[in-house]
């Protein structure tokens, strides 16, 4: 990444509006609006040398390119699925179909290291990346560039590891606030919130927006303390709490958001406020599971801690014996998510799990890690008796290994944890929480998971191009916490849900776009199934299907209405934007990316042929 010198080629983007300076869209590079190389100027100097002039990482493979350099190409290339390489970037993210994948790395023939041949051909641009970015070390620093960018009319997102599946991350035409070099991690054995009475002081861990779950733990294990991340060691503990946040932990010691008991945040007037359930509770209230990089930016976290607990881990995995096995294959499936609430009942089992077939398997399988907290040794293999035993009156069927571990503390079961691979390719993922009631019946269970799995014929998958994976999340927290439990936005359908299940189907990179958004369809339309099946529920805000009708009810519930009242009070001109985020429906994003005021496209001249579809989504 090149810093403030840097020239950059590809920032000028062609708009089918044209330039224009209308004050019903926000300023893009090509409107006479936009800042001049001077504002930037000045602007860097009132920060003192913070802004850094974004540069698509992948731009040092293209000859045409200022930057370009194989060498540095050749180390892009060996970094560029690796999720913690991408969070240390100004403007690069974890998934750049988001971005519209405009400058992936390439091999020296102009194939991306994904596969698209046409990459090099194609060429670099900045597309859907920021056109410059804040290196934050300050809160006052976070104030004066969004006063700036409000009276500039510019679009501003945040940015701290750049893990958002949704493409919160980037936005075309934006300034992003990245909070990455905001750190420090403190154990505080005696909290008590600002202004705000406690029953008695609470154990915490202070946490500033640049930490990730794995820092976090990692400082709170020097003092025989947990607290509650996510699963992804790499995940930055900001957008993941503020969006609701599960991991292993949060069955037995709530989400993430249960547990922030006060945070600092900078508005988009410049106000640092201190939020908390007696002090700016409002806002405390819509940052503690109503979304992140909406109504401020959050620098700082408290978040309550607990005693590190006797960790238990299974690693289970089954699979069929052949291909010939398949209704036998999801009557298991079925029996399977029928016993998840007594094992969730009985000791607090959480975990994760994978159900797959070709060509990521080559057979049916699932593939799971599950864990339970102070439980005495015996417990694990107790809760998985029954789905042996049920494997066992099919036999021959099926064939399985159960790979049980105990440990002292949470770190020595999870610390091994490694980053998931990430910008391998397109992909699109819908999802919805599934209640305990909607998977009592392991029948309906079998026909519904058979219906949006996998085929066992490669040749005729269960979806566009490829066979979907199905993966589950066993994680939620039935229990509303103790500390201030009405000061809480997630959604409530959290309570009343067994697993968080996810459905992704991939693409052959280089396709045409028609063929993309074929698959984010396909992948709705296997939503609508586990929609019908657990009605009252919703969907998960930071796993969300992008193509999500009904997102305000979905995503929030009965806070939405309240959430956008707090929206309104904090970011009265929209100056914090993201998709299907509180308050985002007054402004739309149009085919060439630009952010413009809701009906705006309408009265734009038809022969202009604007569409309104999300720019990764066109």
């Amino acid at each position: 990444m090149k810093t403030w010198g840097t020239l950059l080629p590809c920032i000028l983007i062609t708009s089918v509006l044209g330039s224009s300076s209308r004050t019903d869209c926000k300023c893009a590079p090509d409107s006479d609006c936009w800042p001049s190389e001077l504002d930037w100027t000045t602007l860097n100097e009132t920060l003192a040398g913070a802004v850094i002039r974004g540069v698509p990482p992948g731009a040092v493979c293209y000859p045409d390119q200022a930057s370009y350099d194989e060498s540095a190409c050749a180390t892009v290339r060996s970094q560029w699925f690796n999720s913690t390489w991408h969070a240390e970037d100004p403007i690069s993210i974890d998934y750049p179909i988001w971005a519209n994948n405009s400058c992936n790395p390439i091999f020296p023939n102009g194939t991306s290291i994904t596969g698209d041949v046409s990459a090099g051909k194609r060429g670099c641009s900045i597309g859907n990346y920021p056109v410059y970015a804040v290196k934050a070390t300050s809160a006052e620093q976070i104030a004066e560039a969004l006063k700036w960018a409000g009276k500039k009319n510019i679009r501003v997102i945040v940015k701290s590891t750049g893990h958002s599946y949704p493409g919160r991350s980037v936005g075309y035409g934006s300034l992003s606030i990245w909070t990455h070099h905001l750190r420090g991690v403190e154990y505080l054995p005696s909290f008590t919130p600002t202004k705000c009475p406690v029953d008695e002081p609470l154990t915490a861990a202070r946490a500033a927006a640049g930490t990730t779950g794995m820092e976090a733990q990692l400082a709170m294990s020097k003092h025989n303390s947990i607290l509650v991340t996510g699963s992804n060691p790499d995940v930055g503990i900001v957008g993941w709490m503020t969006g609701g946040g599960h991991g292993r932990l949060s069955t037995v010691y709530g989400m993430g958001t249960d547990n922030l008991l006060e945070a600092t945040v900078v508005t988009p007037s410049g106000d640092i406020l201190i939020a908390n359930p007696c002090q700016n509770s409002d806002l405390f209230f819509a940052i503690r599971g109503g979304g992140g990089g909406t109504y401020g930016v959050v620098t700082e976290v408290m978040a309550k801690t607990f005693r590190d607990p006797q960790t238990t881990k299974i690693l289970f995995q089954l699979s069929t014996t052949s291909t010939d096995v398949t209704s036998e294959y999801w009557d298991l499936m079925g029996f399977l998510h029928a016993e998840m609430q007594r094992m969730k009942e009985a000791e607090g089992l959480s975990g994760y799990y994978f159900i797959v077939g070709p060509p990521t398997y080559p057979v049916y399988a699932f593939l799971g890690s599950f864990s339970i907290y102070n439980k005495p040794n015996g417990t694990m293999e107790r809760l998985w008796a029954p789905i042996i035993e049920k494997m066992k009156t099919k036999p021959g069927l099926f064939q399985y290994t159960s790979e049980i571990t105990h440990a002292n503390t949470y770190l020595e079961a999870f610390g091994a944890t490694t980053d998931e691979m990430v910008a391998t390719g397109g992909s699109a993922i819908a999802s919805w929480l599934l209640s305990p009631k909607s998977l009592k019946d392991a029948n309906v269970n079998a026909r519904v998971l058979s219906e949006i799995g996998a085929s066992i014929n490669a040749s005729q998958p269960n979806g566009v191009f490829s066979n979907p994976n199905l993966l589950g999340h066993m994680i939620a927290s039935p229990e509303t916490p103790s500390y201030y439990p009405s000061a809480i936005s997630m959604n409530p359908a959290w309570r009343n849900t067994l697993t968080h299940f996810v459905i992704v189907e991939g693409w052959p990179e280089g396709i045409a776009r028609p063929a993309i958004d074929s698959v984010y369809r396909d992948v709705s339309v296997k939503a609508q199934k586990l929609r019908d099946l657990s009605p009252e529920t919703g969907a998960y805000f930071n796993e969300p299907d992008s193509l999500e009708s009904d997102w305000q009810h979905t995503f929030f519930g009965e806070h939405y209405k309240r959430l956008k009242e707090i929206k309104q009070k904090y970011d009265p001109k929209n100056v914090l934007w993201c998709h299907h985020c509180v308050g985002s429906e007054v402004l739309v994003e149009q085919a060439d990316g630009k952010l413009c005021a809701a009906g705006y496209a309408e009265a734009v001249d038809e022969g202009d042929d604007v569409r309104t579809k999300r720019t990764e989504l066109r």
